[in-house]
């Protein structure tokens, strides 16, 4: 759970050109997501969404349903 997601860990997902990101932090949010990931999201122009995997899934959902070029990764180091 430790270093958690990193920046390359998101590289080929920004590349295919999302607008938002939605990071799942496991079911007890024990996964971590280090501010610099989430700064290499904003410079890319990545809005980025962090929440327990649950809520990520539904808020992935969500967006994808109202055409939003989204992106996700949930609990991506298990």
């Amino acid at each position: 759970h430790s270093p958690g997601v990193q920046p390359a860990d998101l590289e080929e997902v920004v590349k295919k050109g999302v607008k938002t990101m939605v990071i799942g932090r496991g079911m007890s949010e024990a996964l971590q997501v280090p501010a610099s990931t989430v700064d290499y999201l904003k410079k890319n122009g990545v809005d980025v969404l962090v929440l327990q995997t649950e809520k990520a899934v539904a808020e992935y959902n969500a967006l994808a349903a109202q055409g939003v070029r989204v992106g996700g990764v949930f609990h991506s180091t298990c």
